[in-house]
């Protein structure tokens, strides 16, 4: 590294399947929906910033949605933050954050729009042929920010959607894990090799083992609460497409 020029460290740097880990690269196959399902510090930001930034430079055309739980995480986070579409852009690309209206323009003509689960109505008439989602399982009104952002995005020939997640039980959730078209990408904090070893040891030490480890560590759908009598395992397990005639009547 040290005999490299600032350009080649740079290229180098800029190299992302040199550098990405199992589960941050896009799956190959016929898709509408990925769903990256992971836990705290998979590397779920940098895998979407660097897909959009990949479809922005493929496609100068490309209206691609940013979808977070406010406009201020879409900001910090999907935009300006460590892993975001700033951070990720290479050095020759000339990339605008506009604040004001919410856009990321990109060098080439390629766009991003910046939009918030707290104003799902937003959605309602912009089209696009990308959205990128993050942290869809703590969105106010997730269900019309989804459905207005899925009937709009219709430009294109295979409009596709990704969404980076930390789970929790939420119907929304449940929802987009079972619809058609979808692949899931799994992952653990411990599989990102990039993290200080010192970090992974503190959370495993701490949370490894324990309900909220294995939904933020470890990535896992937790349905029901520890030492629940009723479950959604026996729920579902006694469900019936009809209800039967009552035979009697109790009233307690």
């Amino acid at each position: 590294m040290r005999k490299l020029s600032v350009g080649q460290r740079n290229e180098l740097r800029d190299r992302w399947r040199h550098w990405a880990h199992d589960g941050q690269y896009p799956p190959e196959g016929d898709w509408r929906i990925w769903l990256i399902r992971a836990g705290r510090g998979f590397g779920k930001t940098r895998a979407g910033a660097e897909w959009v930034s990949q479809i922005a430079r493929d496609d100068p055309t490309a209206r691609i949605a940013l979808v977070g739980a406010t406009i201020d995480d879409v900001r910090r986070v999907m935009v300006q933050g460590e892993s975001g579409l700033i951070a990720v852009a290479h050095d020759n690309e000339a990339l605008t954050w506009r604040s004001a209206v919410g856009e990321v323009h990109f060098g080439n003509g390629a766009k991003a729009y910046a939009y918030s689960a707290e104003a799902p109505e937003a959605l309602r008439g912009p089209e696009h042929g990308w959205a990128w989602c993050d942290e869809l399982a703590k969105w106010r009104y997730g269900d019309p920010t989804w459905d207005n952002l899925m009937m709009g995005l219709r430009l294109g020939t295979v409009p596709r959607v990704l969404v980076t997640t930390t789970p929790r039980p939420v119907a929304l959730m449940r929802r987009v894990m079972a619809l058609p078209g979808l692949v899931e990408t799994r992952g653990r904090t411990r599989d990102n090799p990039h993290l200080p070893v010192s970090f992974v040891e503190a959370v495993t030490a701490t949370y490894a083992g324990t309900r909220l480890g294995r939904q933020e560590l470890d990535g896992e759908l937790i349905e029901d609460i520890a030492g629940a009598l009723w479950t959604r395992a026996l729920v579902e397990s006694r469900r019936v497409a009809f209800a039967p005639e009552l035979t009697r009547v109790v009233v307690g």
